[in-house]
C-alpha cells in the first residue's frame, strides 16, 4: 500500500448529502478515507442508508468503517425508520443502568443492519455545571461513580452486538462554560484533580477495554505549557493519555472543523498537529475543499519527517485491529430490525419521567377552558444537535385535550391572570427573559405545572409543581403525556443535583 493510501486510513470524514454526487465521489477517491461519518444529512430511511454504505464502499474499499453519533436524546442521527433512544440523562433518571444496557444493544443492532459499527458515544463528561452549553442532557450525571456506571453499561451493551464504543470527550467537559463547537473552552483543574474527577469514568472504560477514546479541543493551563486544544496537545494524549492512563486503543479526534480549533490555527495545522501529537483518526466532518487540503498536507509533512512515519506505523498498527475486529466483512442484504425495539425505548422513557415536586397540586392534570399552556419553540440549542424544532407535539396535544388556549413563548409576551397554567420550558436557567418570563407566570396563577423538556435545572427557578423529561424525543413527550393525565406513575429520580 503506498503513502498516500496509508495516510487516507487516518481520516474520518463526512459527505454532504444522501447519495454520492460527483464532488463527493471526488472527495472520496482523493482522500481514500478508512473511515467515513454519518449525520442526519446523510440520512433518510434505513434502505438509503444501506444504499449509501455499499456505494462508498465500491469506491473506498471493503474496509472502510462507518461511524455516527448516535448517543440517544438530541444526538441521534438515525430517526426514521430506526427506534430512538432517550438520552443519557434521562436514562441515568431510570436509576437502572441495565437500561443503558439495553438501549444500547438496541442502537447496536439497528445500526449493524445498515452496515454501521462505530458508536461515537458514550458521552462520559460529568455534568457538575449547570450552565454548561454543550453537554447538559447528553451527560449521564453530575456524579462521577453515576457515569461510570451508566457508560460501562452502555459500553457492554454496544460490545455484545460488535459494534465499537467511544468514551468522550477526554480530558473531560462537563464542568466548562463555553461550547467547543463555537469556541475552546478553558478548564481550570490540576492534573490531580482531573485525576479524582473527570478522569474517573474514562479510567473505569481503560479497564474495561474501551475502543476508543475522543479527546475533545479543551484546554488546561495548569496542565498544558502551551495554549493549545488538548486535540493538539503531545502532553494531554501522549503523556497523560498513553502513558500515565496506559490507554493503546484509537484516539479518534472530535472535529477539527469545529470553532475550538479553527478559531485558533488553520485544519491543515490542526491536522499535522493532533496527529504528530499522538491522534489516530482525524476528522473533518465537513467541506471537502479542507478535507483533501488537509490530506494533503499531511502527505507531505509525513514524507519529509521520520518522527512523523514512526507517527504513522504506530496509528496504523492500532487502526489495523481496530478494522480487525469491526470492519464489516460482508453487508446485510436485508434489513431486519426486531419488532420490541420500540417496545424497550418505550419502556425507558415511561421510568425516566421525573416528578421533582407537586407543591401545586397540579397531577393528574385537569385544566379548564379559561386555562393557559405555555411553550417554547423547541431550538437548536448546540451545533451537535440535529433534532426536529418547532412547537411541542405534547404542549399541542394538551391544549387540545382541555381545549385551553396554547400561547408561544417569545419575549415580551404579556402574560395573563387565571387560576392554572402549565409552562413547557427549554434550558430556561440559561435565559434571561425566561427565567423573568417564570417570575411573573408564578404572579399571575395560582396554581403551576412547570416541564422541564430539557436540563432539569429550570425546576429550581420558581416554587410551582415540576416535571422533568431530559429531552423531548417523541417517546420521552409520550411518556410525559401519560404521567401528566395520570395513565402512569411518573418513577424518575434526578440524577443531577438542581438545587443547589
Amino acid at each position: 500500500m503506498n503513502l498516500d493510501r496509508l495516510v487516507g486510513q487516518l481520516f474520518l470524514i463526512g459527505i454532504r448529502g444522501k447519495e454520492i454526487d460527483q464532488e463527493t465521489l471526488n472527495t472520496l477517491r482523493f482522500v481514500k478515507p478508512g473511515f467515513v461519518i454519518l449525520f442526519a444529512r446523510n440520512v433518510e430511511r434505513p434502505a438509503q442508508v444501506l444504499d449509501l454504505v455499499n456505494q462508498i464502499r465500491s469506491i473506498v474499499g471493503e474496509d472502510v468503517i462507518f461511524a455516527v453519533d448516535q448517543e440517544g436524546g438530541i444526538v441521534t442521527r438515525f430517526r426514521d425508520g430506526f427506534a430512538v433512544s432517550p438520552g443519557a440523562m434521562a436514562i441515568a433518571a431510570t436509576n437502572d443502568p441495565e437500561n443503558a444496557y439495553r438501549a444500547a444493544k438496541v442502537l447496536a443492532r439497528e445500526m449493524k443492519a445498515v452496515g454501521v459499527t462505530w458508536n461515537l458515544a458514550p458521552v462520559v463528561d460529568i455534568n457538575d455545571n449547570p450552565n454548561n452549553p454543550g453537554i447538559g442532557v447528553r451527560s449521564f450525571s453530575d456524579k462521577a461513580e453515576v457515569v461510570s456506571k451508566f457508560t460501562t453499561r452502555f459500553y457492554e451493551g454496544l460490545k455484545e452486538e460488535g459494534v465499537a464504543a467511544c468514551a468522550k470527550h477526554f480530558p473531560g467537559k462537563g464542568s466548562v462554560s463555553l461550547d467547543a463547537h463555537l469556541e475552546m473552552p478553558t478548564l481550570e483543574k490540576s492534573l490531580e484533580e482531573l485525576e479524582n474527577w473527570e478522569f474517573v469514568p474514562f479510567k473505569t472504560l481503560i479497564k474495561k477495554g474501551i475502543d476508543s477514546i475522543m479527546p475533545s479541543h479543551v484546554y488546561l493551563p495548569k496542565v498544558q505549557t502551551r495554549r493549545e486544544p488538548a486535540t493538539v496537545s503531545y502532553e494531554v494524549l501522549s503523556e497523560i493519555l498513553r502513558k500515565k492512563l496506559g490507554y493503546d486503543g484509537v484516539l479518534v479526534a472530535d472535529d477539527l472543523l469545529m470553532g475550538g480549533i479553527v478559531k485558533n490555527m488553520m485544519v491543515e495545522e490542526a491536522v499535522v498537529r493532533s496527529f504528530m501529537a499522538g491522534m489516530d483518526v482525524l476528522t473533518v466532518c465537513h467541506e471537502p475543499d479542507a478535507q483533501m487540503a488537509a490530506k494533503k498536507v499531511l502527505v507531505k509533512k509525513i514524507e519529509q519527517d521520520s518522527f512523523l512515519q514512526r507517527r504513522l506505523e504506530e496509528s496504523l498498527r492500532r487502526i489495523k485491529q481496530f478494522k480487525e475486529r469491526f470492519a464489516v466483512k460482508q453487508p446485510p442484504e436485508v434489513i431486519r430490525f426486531d419488532l420490541e425495539h420500540e417496545q424497550t425505548m418505550r419502556q425507558i422513557a415511561e421510568r425516566s419521567i421525573t416528578l421533582v415536586r407537586d407543591s401545586d397540586g397540579m397531577l393528574p392534570l385537569k385544566l379548564d377552558k379559561d386555562d393557559y399552556v405555555f411553550t417554547v419553540r423547541l431550538s437548536r440549542s448546540v451545533q451537535v444537535q440535529e433534532t426536529d424544532i418547532g412547537v411541542p407535539w405534547v404542549a399541542k396535544e394538551i391544549s387540545k385535550r382541555f381545549a385551553c388556549k396554547l400561547f408561544i413563548l417569545e419575549e415580551g409576551l404579556e402574560i395573563p391572570k387565571a387560576e392554572k397554567c402549565v409552562v413547557f420550558t427549554e434550558n430556561a436557567h440559561l435565559s434571561n427573559w425566561q427565567k423573568e418570563f417564570l417570575i411573573q407566570v408564578r404572579k399571575n396563577f395560582k396554581r403551576v405545572l412547570l416541564v422541564a423538556l430539557r436540563n432539569p435545572y429550570d425546576c429550581s427557578l420558581i416554587e410551582s409543581s415540576s416535571l422533568c423529561t431530559y429531552g423531548y424525543e417523541m417517546v420521552s413527550q409520550e411518556a410525559l403525556l401519560k404521567v401528566m393525565l395520570g395513565e402512569l406513575k411518573p418513577v424518575g429520580k434526578l440524577p443531577v443535583e438542581v438545587f443547589r
